[in-house]
C-alpha cells in the first residue's frame, strides 16, 4: 500500500502526454506507481508475464509476454522491442522498478534508442561478484576501477556446500553470507562459524524451493550460487541518487540502525542524515563513484554504504529506486518523490535543483548536491524540465525529520496479532499519527530476514521525531522482548554515528 495518497500528485507540466514503457510488472504491492504517473499527465504501458486482466485496468495498454527464464533476455528483448513497436509505435521512456527484470528492461531500452543503464551495469549491480570486479577493475579506458577500488569489500562465490570451507578460509570469521542476486535483504546472515555458515547455505537452497513465489528476491531467476563477504564494522546508511547523463543530480541519506544479530537487516531508520558534513560528503561521493564504476550512469539509484574506521565501503547497489521506506521517507523530508524523478530522467527530462540562499535554522540537510550539503528548490534551466507550484518541491513548508522502525514478524509477532495489528496501524495511519508502510499482503512467520512493514513518524527535529515514536509504540504496545525501541534509537547521536 502506499503512505501518500496518489490523489494528492499534481500534474507535472513536462510530463504530460509521456509515453512510458514499463518493462517488467509485479503484483499489486506497488500499485501507486501507475496512479502516481496518471496522475502527472503521463500514459503508462507495460510488459510483463502477470496474467492480461490483473493488468489491463492498470495501464493504457499492457502487452502480455512470458520473459521468465531471464538467461534468454537478449532473445526477450527482440521479441518485446517487436511487439512495442507493432502495438505501440514510439515511447519516450522505458523503466523497470522490479529487480529480476531490470536486467531485461536495460536491454529492451537501449533497443529503443532511449537512455537508462547498460545490460553489463544492470547486471553488474545485481550480482555482488560483478559488482566486486566493476569496482576493482583497471580498466582506465571507460574510467573504472581508479576511484572505486577503495570502497570494495571482499567476497567469493559459494556455488555449493563444498565451497564454503574455502571461502570461509579466505575470508575469516565471522562474516556475511548472502544470495548472489537476492534482493531485499532475504537470505542475509552473520555467520560466525564453519557449520553455520553450511548450515545457512543449505536454508537457502530450500527457501528457493519452498517459496517459488519470492525466488525472484532470492536471486532464483538468475542464479542459486550465494557469496561470502567480508563483516563490515561502523555506521550503515542509504543513499539515493540521481544521474542523468552521468552527472550527479541529487542525493538523499539515510541513516540505519542497528541489526539484532545474527540478521544483517537494520532496526530503525531516520532522515535527513546525522552525519556531520566531514563524513556526510565521502558517503555520497563513494555512492557516487561506485555507480560509475558499475555503469549506472542515467537513472535513480539506492546504495548502501557502511562507514567504517578506513572509510566508506560499499556493501551494494540497487539499479532502481530504494525500497522499503526510502520512497516515503524522501518525500516526506524533501518533497521530492523518487517514481516521478525516475520517470522524468527516463523520458530525459533533467531535473534541476537550484540552491536556496541561507541555511536551515536547526542545521538539518534538506538535500545534498555534488560536494555540497544544502537546502535546495527545483527550479527551470532554457527549454528544460521545471517543478512548479503544480508539481513538487524540494524545500518543505516546515523542516522535517523522519524516524522510523522496521517491524519483523519475529521480533513484533506478539503485536502484530494483538494491539497494534496491520488494522490498527493503518487507522492510525489514517488519522495521522503515523505512517504505516507495508511491504506484504500477509504477515509471513517465516521471514526472519525482511520485514513486514514499517512505522514512523514526523516531527521540526530528530529528538522531537524520536520522543513521539517511542511514545506512539509504547502505547501500541509495538515493542520487542530482545531490545528496547527506545535502546535502538539511542545509537543515532550527533557525535558519533559513524
Amino acid at each position: 500500500m502506499d503512505p501518500v495518497d496518489p490523489r494528492d500528485i499534481k500534474p507535472d507540466p513536462r510530463m504530460l502526454g509521456k509515453r512510458i514503457l514499463f518493462v517488467g510488472v509485479n503484483d499489486n504491492r506497488k500499485d501507486y506507481i501507475w496512479e502516481i504517473i496518471d496522475r502527472l499527465g503521463a500514459e503508462t504501458y507495460a510488459v510483463g508475464n502477470l496474467p492480461t486482466e490483473d493488468m489491463e485496468r492498470k495501464v493504457k495498454k499492457y502487452i502480455y509476454y512470458d520473459f521468465s527464464q531471464h538467461s534468454q533476455d537478449q532473445h526477450h528483448a527482440e521479441a518485446i522491442v517487436k511487439l512495442v513497436k507493432a502495438q505501440l509505435g514510439d515511447v519516450d521512456g522505458s523503466i523497470c522498478f522490479w529487480d529480476a527484470d531490470i536486467p531485461l528492461a536495460a536491454l529492451v531500452t537501449a533497443r529503443l534508442g532511449k537512455p537508462g543503464i547498460s545490460y553489463a551495469g544492470a547486471l553488474a549491480a545485481m550480482s555482488k561478484t560483478l559488482t566486486l570486479e566493476a569496482l576493482t577493475s583497471s580498466d582506465q579506458d571507460h574510467g573504472k576501477g581508479s576511484e572505486a577500488v577503495k570502497y570494495a569489500s571482499r567476497c567469493f562465490t559459494i556455488e555449493s556446500a563444498a565451497d564454503v570451507k574455502k571461502c570461509v578460509e579466505k575470508i575469516g570469521l565471522p562474516a556475511v553470507l548472502k544470495t548472489e542476486f537476492g534482493a531485499g535483504a532475504m537470505g542475509v546472515k552473520l555467520v560466525h562459524s564453519l557449520q553455520e555458515a553450511v548450515d545457512h547455505f543449505n536454508r537457502i537452497q530450500v527457501l528457493h524451493d519452498e517459496h517459488k513465489d519470492r525466488s525472484y528476491i532470492l536471486g532464483g531467476n538468475y542464479k542459486r550460487s550465494c557469496v561470502l563477504m567480508e563483516y563490515l564494522e561502523g555506521s550503515e546508511h542509504c543513499v539515493d541518487l540521481a544521474l542523468y547523463h552521468g552527472e550527479l543530480v541529487c542525493a538523499f541519506v539515510s541513516d540505519k540502525g542497528p541489526p539484532i544479530p545474527p540478521n544483517v537487516f537494520k532496526t530503525v531508520i531516520t532522515m535527513p542524515s546525522l552525519l556531520p558534513d566531514e563524513k556526510l560528503e565521502p558517503v555520497i561521493t563513494a555512492a557516487f563513484e561506485c555507480c560509475k564504476a558499475l555503469g549506472l550512469s542515467h537513472g535513480v539509484f539506492d546504495v548502501d554504504i557502511m562507514l567504517t574506521k578506513s572509510g566508506p565501503k560499499l556493501i551494494e547497489i540497487n539499479p532502481r529506486m530504494g525500497g522499503y521506506c526510502q520512497r516515503e521517507f524522501i518525500l516526506q523530508c524533501y518533497n521530492v518523490d523518487l517514481v516521478h524523478l525516475s520517470c522524468m530522467i527516463a523520458c530525459n527530462i533533467r531535473p534541476h535543483f537550484a540552491l536556496l540562499d541561507g541555511s536551515s535554522e536547526s542545521g538539518e540537510k534538506f538535500a545534498v548536491l555534488p560536494s555540497r550539503a544544502s537546502r535546495v528548490s527545483l527550479s527551470s534551466v532554457g527549454e528544460e524540465f521545471v517543478l512548479t507550484e503544480s508539481a513538487m518541491h524540494a524545500v518543505p513548508s516546515n523542516h522535517s525529520h523522519m524516524v522510523g522502525m522496521y517491524v519483523f514478524p519475529w521480533r513484533h509477532g506478539k503485536a502484530l496479532k494483538t494491539t497494534a495489528t496491520p488494522e490498527i496501524l493503518q487507522r492510525l495511519h489514517d488519522d495521522g499519527e503515523l505512517f504505516f508502510i507495508c511491504y506484504d499482503h500477509q504477515v509471513r512467520e517465516y521471514d526472519h530476514e525482511i520485514p513486514f512493514c514499517s512505522v514512523a513518524v514526523k516531527a521540526e527535529s530528530f529528538v522531537k521525531a524520536r520522543d513521539k515514536m517511542v511514545a506512539i509504540c509504547q502505547r501500541i504496545g509495538l515493542e520487542a522482548d530482545d531490545v528496547s525501541l527506545e535502546e535502538l534509537l539511542d545509537y543515532f547521536k550527533t557525535d558519533d554515528v559513524a
